[in-house]
Formats: C-alpha cells, structure tokens, sequence
C-alpha cells in the first residue's frame, strides 16, 4: 500500500498513537491528487517503506533513490515482524554511532523570495526506543550540506558525544543527547548559529510514535510564516516573516527530506520511521 492511500483513508480519524495516517490540520489544504493529476504544479516526496532502501553496516550508499550513511555495524532496514512497512535503524551499538538518511536530491525550498515563494507541507511519523539521556540523538526534518554539494548523508548529520547538529543548513525536529525526552523545533543557514525556534515541542515517549510536521506559507499572516504541529495539534510558537529574513535561516537553500539517528554509549537504541511526505507547490 502506498502512503498516499493509507494517509488519505484515515484523514479525519483519532489521533492515537496506532492511527497511521497523516494530520489533517497539515494535509487538509495541500492539493496532493492535483499534484499528481498535473493539473497543478508541486513536487512530492512521500514513502511509506512497503519497499524498504536497505543499508548495510559502515557505508555511504544510494538506496532506492536516497543517500544514507551508516557507521560500521550499523544497519537501515525494514523492521522485522511489522506489517505495512517501518523504516529501523539498528545495530548502533558503538558510541557514537550514527545512521542518516537523505531524500536525495534538494528539491525543497523555504524561501521569502518572490520567484521562490511557495508553499510547502512536511510530516513523519518516528519514533525511537529510549527517552533516556545520552541513549539516541534524532533529526528529523530538511537539511542539505551545500560544503561539497552532496547530501548530508555523505557526512555526520550529529556531532559526536553531543548529538548536536552539524555545520549545514537544516529545518526541523531535533533531540540531543543531553535531554533524551526533550524535542525542539529549529533551525540554521550554513555558517550561522543554530536557532531553538520551539524549545520541548514535544516530550517523546519510549516506543511511542509520534507525527512531527510544519507547513510553510508565504501568504500566511507575516507572524505565522511557518505553523509547527506536533500529533495534528498546532503549536503556538510560529517562525515569522521577520525570522526568515534573518540571517540564520536558511532561507533559499534547497534542502532534502533528512532523518539522522546518533547514540551517545556503547548499547543499542533503535529508531523507527513509519512513514515521511514533504510537498511543496512549484
């Protein structure tokens, strides 16, 4: 099954942590059938992993149209046991050890240009074993690494012993390894300091799936540029007109889809992704 069919059969239902589908308050705007129809314009990344890209251990590689990276014994994989597709970093067992996964190509941009202005939706359903500090660093969201012009997946996305974010451009959900239960929203331009935009977005709970999302639109109101929802509610915390102008966003930099996973010790903290989608009008 498709991601597209089992997001679109369950619009509209309960948000419980076994509900697959994707948030209506995100989705219920972006014309995804058009889209496909050609009769709008927009490009769409969405993957529900029934066809799972495979990585084995300590490797860069191109998987099924994506760029991942994974230390050495670490593993990218279809989860074994689990019907209707989950994506499971597992093996990272060394600390340190990290797992990466880029969209490919950096199709999507959040940009306050006028040739560029155009509205964009993303979510992803993850979730990761253990809540613990110093257990498992994530990422989830858009980043690009303009350094070589190849992905992030061609480097490490978390630095080491911290599981901070690297020097690249990114937008997204982060937890670090110092607060194993705190996710925030953020972001940074390449070169320029990382900014907390949403401090404890969310508080995650071990084994635990949650949906992570945003929608950037550049007719919106100049102080809600950006909406960020956590399981389909909004949050109250916007990114402004003002903020995209700054500096420290990455405004007009192409990016990708990313999820990146890092352990902060030697014992194994598995990760999960469901599903992810990004779409953006063109």
């Amino acid at each position: 099954m498709s991601v597209a069919m089992r997001l679109k059969d369950n619009l509209g239902s309960e948000n419980t942590d076994a509900w697959l589908g994707s948030s209506p308050a995100i989705w219920g705007d972006c014309p995804i059938d058009s889209i496909r129809g050609g009769s709008v314009g927009g490009v769409i990344l969405e993957d529900d992993f029934v066809s799972c890209p495979s990585l084995s251990a300590g490797a860069h590689d191109s998987l099924a149209g994506y760029l991942a990276y994974g230390d050495t014994g670490v593993t990218l994989a279809s989860q074994a046991g689990v019907a209707g597709g989950v994506l499971e970093v597992a093996g990272n067992d060394a600390d340190n050890d990290e797992s990466v996964l880029s969209g490919g190509s950096p199709a999507f941009i959040v940009s306050d240009t006028a040739s560029q202005e155009k509205k964009l939706w993303f979510e992803a359903r993850v979730k990761k074993a253990s809540i613990a500090d110093n257990a498992c660093a994530m990422f989830i969201g858009l980043a690009w690494d303009h350094g070589d012009g190849v992905s992030v997946a061609k480097t490490l996305c978390l630095t080491d012993n911290d599981g901070a974010l690297g020097a690249f451009s990114f937008l997204g959900f982060h937890v670090d390894q110092a607060d194993g239960d705190a996710i925030d929203f953020v972001y940074k331009a390449e070169g320029e300091s990382a900014v907390v935009k949403i401090a404890g977005v969310e508080v995650p709970v071990a084994d635990t799936w949650m949906k992570l999302g945003f929608i950037f639109d550049p007719k919106a109101d100049a102080d809600k540029r950006i909406r960020v929802f956590v399981n389909n509610v909004e949050q109250t915390t916007y990114v402004t007109a003002t903020n995209i102008e700054t500096a420290t966003f990455p405004d007009a930099e192409p990016m990708a889809p990313v999820w990146c996973v890092k352990v902060g010790a030697a014992a194994e903290s598995k990760a999960q992704m469901d599903w992810w989608r990004c779409v953006q009008l063109r």
